[in-house]
Formats: structure tokens, sequence, C-alpha cells
């Protein structure tokens, strides 16, 4: 042990501890004068940042503000075509309002000659200005750049001393293309805004910059500025404001503090070092004592360290018969045993060692050779009788002869950990919300299953089964109310099986069930029919009743090479069968089935194809107007000349569109070639029907008016034809897109009247022009019922101020009895059957407007 020296500590200590105490309120102080100057620096960039932003903003803004009013028909109208200062000034025009509601102090209208044939000053129209002698410096040049960019030029010039914000663009059609119109035949619109005292102080306010104001130079700033330049680059001016200052004022905050806890400090550290002085010597004298006790420990040292390597739960020793002999205090805390009844009882006879775990020989083999082992797994019960789990650990005990004297070890309870072990396992083949067997078990059941032998492979089924309409209940009440719904549809497909069976849930509302011991395919059937009645009946969940039903698509393990995939395949097919049946059944598979499906995925691809590669094509049959037998317009119908099979019918391609979502590329494409179409025919209106799907996509609207835009076409000889099943998924929604489609100017017409719920409130509530009359009730006018509802139905349109149009027209008598009951329109083939373009062109140049006899040229 080295000599301990009370005057070498003095001066190893005290010099280094004074010389750190200075150093540090050196640093203390460097530090918060440079984060003090370097908060301030960073104060001034974000505030000029800001205001770079608010400049920005104003400038983009008078930009919006001027396009909305120089792309206007109207302004182009009176503004450039036939100058009308009367219009100009009225209030709402380019009058008051462009300083009242704008807040822009000047508004000049410059003719293609350059010269100021309208002005509004200070909110007063008419006014006798010259914009160029107004703003003499860089104008010409902004509105020589506003005539030609698409977008206004923006620029800040000066008016005498002051500086305003001026914004110039050409007055344009809204539909005109910019680029073919010379610059010379542009009138131009100019905008300007004053920059000031209020406007600053405004911007200020909005931008949180204090004392915002326009300064002659830099030098004269408030502490940050920004300069305002005009379009040759001269300077206006600079914007000036005050900048915060937080580095100043946390100085200000933390100086006097700091200061009264340095002096604090440094008297502390004063008296902790006369004080470690004097502890010094008494230290001196304390370690020679302490020199004597440490021999004396050693011994006690080597004995704990040991156990230290292995520290856990309890100590327990053993001697060299491996009877227990000791156990340290935690033993009867984490055991609830009393020692004293379990000392002089073996190791084995106490500990119940796990023989099948995989390193039990070698660990066994190291018990028996008197040497070291670890993480050997026993078991053992408590005083409540429960079976515990703990791991043992243990050295050998060697007395002062050298020889072997017994054990001493650790014992750590590891059952919380082997139970969250199980825990974890569980939940890895389980679903987590309800507590089935989730996708990753049903495989591990299902090849085991497989993996039977033939006879009992042949008496496997596997059930797919779906929820139907449980998205409604997601999107009606909420994903909490679904997870409900999804544990009790567990806990009734668990009640409907046997315990050899296994039902799992396999993601969303899909599940899957494994029967096992199926002697006839009935018994399928049978549990089919269990789960049916079971999830159909109604549902409480948060107070309301719900209705879910359920579709179940049964495949039997047949043929050796049907592997868990191929039955889940065929299974699935099935369920997808028993969807298109009408949901909440039940179907067995057959192969036809996998054949069907296939052909189905051929066809989907070959559809894809065919709208990549022009394969479809618009037909278009007449609609005539029965006052006079003119044709008052067609509709477009959607063909397909597939390369192979030729003209494929609606019948066949439009539901396997919907189902794919392709109805909407689809129905686009033939909304585009109508309209162009029609813009070829005068006068002449053109009906596309729309989808289910497509009109609840999102960009239909837009869609819509680009087409038209694109195409040329005039809106109202559009008719947009939607059934009644669209307005029953969310009314106001289809309210909304109805109302916005017709404020493009379009007609909306209710196609196949009657067929539906033919709510009255439909027709009082929705925008609708026209209403169609479902073939079917004229195909059977000679039946009394058929011929009421089409004479209520004409009858109601007329009340409405709506025309009507009957549909599937094919006879003469049909034609007579709907102009005797005042039917406007008709279409049919009594008239003409869907036909290409070409032939429609030449069938309505052939028209001979008689009624009688139909068509007279196709």
């Amino acid at each position: 042990m080295h000599e301990f020296s009370s005057k070498g500590f003095g001066r190893r200590v005290t010099l280094p501890m004074s010389g750190m105490v200075v150093a540090t309120v050196f640093l203390v102080l460097v530090f918060a004068l440079i984060s003090a100057h370097r908060q301030n620096s960073l104060a001034v960039e974000s505030s000029t940042q800001l205001a770079e932003t608010a400049i920005s903003v104003k400038e983009r803004e008078i930009a919006r503000n001027l396009k909305d009013y120089a792309v206007w028909e109207d302004a182009y109208r009176n503004l450039h075509e036939n100058l009308d200062l009367a219009w100009a000034a009225t209030d709402g025009n380019v009058g008051a309002n462009i300083y009242t509601g704008l807040g822009y102090e000047m508004a000049f209208v410059v003719s293609p000659e350059g010269k100021t044939v309208y002005a509004v000053m200070n909110g007063e129209p008419g006014a006798p200005v010259d914009a160029f002698a107004t703003i003499p410096t860089g104008l010409r040049e902004l509105v020589a750049r506003g005539a030609v960019d698409a977008e206004p030029a923006v620029g800040f010039l000066r008016s005498g001393s002051d500086a305003f914000l001026v914004a110039a663009t050409a007055i344009v059609l809204p539909s005109a293309d910019r680029a073919a119109l010379p610059p010379s035949s542009r009138s131009v619109l100019i905008f300007a805004k004053k920059f000031d005292a209020k406007f600053l102080a405004r911007i200020g306010e909005e931008y949180l910059l204090q004392n915002l104001r326009i300064v002659p130079s830099a030098t004269a700033s408030l502490g940050a500025a920004v300069p305002l330049r005009s379009l040759d680059g001269a300077d206006l001016g600079f914007v000036s404001w005050s900048p915060e200052k937080p580095g100043t004022d946390l100085l200000r905050f933390l100086l006097p503090p700091m200061a009264i806890s340095l002096v604090a400090f440094g008297l502390f550290a004063f008296l902790v070092l006369r004080h470690t002085k004097r502890s010094a010597a008494e230290i001196e004298t304390s370690a020679r004592t302490i020199e004597a006790y440490a021999r004396t420990l050693e011994d006690s040292e080597a004995r704990f360290r040991d156990v230290a390597e292995a520290s856990s739960d309890w100590i327990w020793e053993s001697d060299r018969d491996m009877r227990m002999v000791y156990f340290s205090a935690r033993f009867t805390e984490v055991t609830g045993l009393a020692a004293a009844g379990v000392l002089g009882r073996t190791l084995e006879q106490f500990f119940v060692i796990e023989r099948a775990d995989e390193a039990w020989q070698s660990r066994a083999q190291a018990l028996r050779a008197q040497e070291s082992f670890r993480d050997l797994r026993c078991r053992y019960h408590d005083a409540s009788g429960l079976l515990r789990v703990c791991r043992l650990a243990a050295r050998p005990i060697v007395d002062h002869a050298g020889s072997f004297a017994g054990y001493r070890g650790t014992a750590t309870d590891i059952t919380s950990e082997v139970e969250a072990q199980a825990r974890a396992t569980h939940l890895a083949l389980h679903d987590a919300l309800t507590g089935l067997p989730n996708r990753v078990l049903f495989h591990q059941r299902l090849g085991q299953a497989l993996e039977a032998d033939a006879d009992e492979r042949s008496r496997l089924a596997v059930l797919c089964l779906d929820l139907d309409h449980f998205k409604e209940v997601n999107d009606t009440l909420g994903h909490a109310a679904g997870d409900i719904l999804l544990q009790e549809v567990g806990q009734r497909l668990n009640a409907c099986i046997l315990p050899s069976d296994t039902v799992a849930r396999l993601g969303g509302d899909e599940f899957a069930i494994v029967q096992n011991g199926v002697n006839q395919p009935l018994e399928a059937n049978a549990l089919s029919r269990r789960i049916l009645e079971s999830l159909n009946r109604p549902y409480m969940v948060d107070g309301s009743e719900l209705h879910v039903g359920v579709s179940i698509g049964v495949a039997f393990a047949e043929a050796e090479n049907d592997g868990a995939d191929a039955l889940l395949k065929n299974a699935d097919i099935a369920l997808y069968r028993a969807k298109q049946s009408g949901r909440a059944t039940m179907r067995v598979f057959e192969p036809r089935m996998d054949i069907e499906l296939q052909a189905r995925k051929a066809l989907e691809y070959d559809l894809r194809q065919a709208l990549a590669r022009n394969q479809l094509e618009v037909h278009y049959q007449p609609l005539v107007e029965l006052e006079n037998g003119r044709i008052a317009g067609v509709e477009a119908l959607a063909r397909w000349r597939h390369p192979e099979h030729g003209l494929v019918p609606p019948s066949s391609f439009i539901p396997l569109a919907e189902d794919t979502g392709l109805i909407v590329g689809i129905g686009e494409w033939v909304l585009r070639t109508a309209c162009a179409q029609a813009a070829a025919w005068p006068e002449l209106r053109v009906a596309v029907n729309l989808s289910p799907i497509q009109f609840r996509h999102s960009e239909l609207v837009e869609t819509v008016r680009q087409v038209l835009v694109d195409t040329g076409l005039a809106p109202h000889r559009l008719e947009l034809e939607i059934t009644e099943s669209v307005l029953l998924h969310d009314a106001a929604a289809a309210r909304e897109i109805l109302t916005a489609l017709k404020e493009t100017g379009v007609f909306i017409v209710m196609d196949d009247f009657g067929t539906g719920y033919s709510s009255l409130g439909y027709l009082n509530s929705f925008p609708f022009d026209k209403i169609k009359i479902d073939k079917s009730f004229i195909s059977d006018l000679s039946a009394e019922k058929s011929n009421a509802i089409v004479r209520s139905v004409i009858g109601l349109g007329q009340s409405l101020n709506m025309i009507t149009t009957a549909e599937g027209v094919e006879t003469p008598e049909q034609v007579e009895f709907l102009l005797r009951e005042g039917c406007e329109q008709v279409q049919g083939y009594h008239f003409g059957r869907p036909i290409p373009a070409d032939a429609m062109t030449t069938l309505i140049g052939g028209w001979t407007n008689d009624l009688g006899e139909g068509r007279s040229a196709a």
C-alpha cells in the first residue's frame, strides 16, 4: 500500500481545483457572449426571411388578383374589343371596388397603341390620367413584359416620392391561346399598390415585424432591412424593421444570477479545499488502520467474488454429497419456503431438472465431474404449490487442502421469462384482435392435416369465409365498432366448429376453417349452413343493431398432389363464385370454376389491352323528337371489337370493367370520343352514360370540364345519364357532384327511371333536366299496369318541367301512344340501332322526319 502525505495532497489538489474554477468562469462568460451574439444573428436572419416572404406574398397576391380581372370574357369584350367605360366604372367590374375591395390605389387600361384609355385613382373611376406620366420610370417595360408573358409581370416602381408594387398583364379570353396573339394587339390591365406606412404597418402586424417602414438607405435601417429594387435594378429604398434580440435579452436575464452563482461557487470551493486539507491528515491516520483490516477481508472477498459473477435471485451452497447447507435470505422472499425446511435435502430432491434440455448431458457431466456449470434449467414448487422455473449456476468449493468440498452458486427464477416467451409464441401464431389462429398457424394446421394418410386426407375440407357489407360498418360506425363485430364473429365461428377443426382469421374480414373428419360433402354443407345461420343473426354493437352476412367457399382435398396453397386457392375461387351469386351463400369448388375464373382473367387482360390499343369503339343511337320527327341528339354506347372474337357486347365487358375499375378509363375515353364526334354534328346533343364507379370518382367534374374545353363542345349539348343506384350510396355526396356538374352547363338525365326506388324526392332534390323511361315499361305497353306507369311518368316530367324520353321504342303503335300522351323524345330500334359514327353521319343526312317509317337511311 502506498504512503499517504497530507502535504503532497495539498499540492496535488488545491492548485488544480483553483485553476479549474477560474477556467470554468472564463469559459462560461465566453460561451454566454458567443451564444447571445449567435441568437441575435439568427433572429435577424429569420426576420429577414420573413420580410422577404411577406413581400413575395404581396407580389403573388397582386398578380393573382390582376389575372382574375384580365383573364375574363366580360373584361375582354368591354375593355379590349369595344371600350365600354360605363361598364368598366360599374362597381364590381373595374370600378371603385379595385380600391375599396382590393386596396389598390391605381388601376389603368392601356390600349394596344400604348394609350391610357381608362383609369381608376383612389377608388375614382374614369379619371383623365396618363399611366406613363403618373409612373414615368419603368412602367413601359413592365407593360411590354405583361403583354407577352403568360403570367402577370410584377415589379416595384416609383411615382413621385412613393414606391408602388405594380403588376401588368394582357386582357385575354379565358380560352385564348396567348402564343397565337401578337403582343401589339393586346390591351394591358395594370394594378398598383402604394407601399405607404399604413400598408407596411399591416404587413408588420401580419408577419410580426416591429416598426416596419421604408428608409432611404441600409445605413438608416432599424437593425434589419431588405432592398426594394425597380425592374432596372435601381434601389427604391429599403424596407426596415426592428428585429428581436433574444441573445441580448438572455444575457440580461442570466448575467446577474450567474455572477452571484460564480461568487458562491468560489466561496464554496475555498471552504471545500480548506476542509479537504484538514481531512487529509485524518485520512493519513485512518489509512494505516484500514490496511490492517484489508488483509482480514481478502479471504471473505474471495468467497463472495465468485458469487457476484453469477449473482441472481438467491445464493445456495451444498456439501460434497450435494446436500443443501446454505440459502441466502432472498430464498424465502422468492419461494415463500422456510430455508430450515429445505436444508439437508439433496439438489435433485428439491429441484426437478429438465432432462429434455438440449444441453442437459454436458451440464450433468460437469456436475458429476465436480466442475462449474451454468444455465441448468430446473423446476421447483413454491410455498403456494405452484410450479416455477429457475436457472442454476455454480462453482465448486475447494478446501485448504485443494479437495472438492461442495458447490456454491445462484438460482435465478425465470418463470416470468418462460411465461412471456410462451405468450410471445402464442401472439405470433394468433390474431391479436379475435384470439383465433392467424394465417401462419392456419397453414401449419392445414399442412399437418394434409400430411396425414390418404384416408384421413380425403376427409379434409377447407372453408374460406368473407363478411358481406363489413366495409359499410367501418365507414359508418368507425373501426372500433368493426373490431367489436369481428370479435363477435370469431366467437360465433368457434361455436360452430368441432374441437378437431381449426378456425382462423386470415386478415381484415377474411376467415378460414380446416374441417377434419368429413365423411361426406354434406357434412361440410351442414357446417356452412350453421355458419350462415349464426352469422346472419343481428349483432348489437354500441347500442346499434347491425346486419352482416357471410359468403363461403368450400374445397375438398382429393388428389394426393393437392397442396395447401392449391386447396386454399380452390376454396377462394368458390368464395368468389358465392359472392357473384348474390352473397350470403356458399359454393363448393368445381374444376369448371377455375376455368371460368381463368377465362375472366384472360378477358380482363384483353380488355386492358383493348383500352391501350384503341380496340374500343363508340356507336350512336338517335334520339328523336316526337313533335317534329327530327333527330335531337344521339346516345353514345361503348362497343369492343375484339381481334379474335369480333364485336363483344357491352353485357360481356361492362360488368367486368366495373369490377376491375377499368370503367373509369373506358368511361373517360367514351366521353372524350363522343364529345369530339358531336362537335362535328351541329346542334345535336350527345348523351353519355356514367357508371356508379365513374360517378363517384374524385376527378369526374374536372374531367368533364376538361373534355368540354379540349373538344370545343358547348356544355349544353352534352347530356350525362346516371341511374338511381348512384344516389343510394351517399345522397349528400351525390347531390354535391350533380350540382358541380350542373354548374358546368351540361344536362343531367335520370336513366332507367322506374326500375329502382323511383323516389320522387330524387327528382325534387337533385338537378335533373330529363327523365328516361326504362324500355321494360315501353315493351309491355299493352299491359294496363305498364301503360299507367308510363302515363304517370310522362305527367310527372311535364309537371316538373323535365324532358321525358322513352327507351326501347320498336313499333309504330308505341310511337303513337307516346305521342298521344305527350312524351317528348323517343329512342329505339324503330328509329335505328346503335351504329358507328360514319354511319350515323349518313343517317343524319338522309333523315326524313317520318315517325311512322322510322329510319330513312342507315
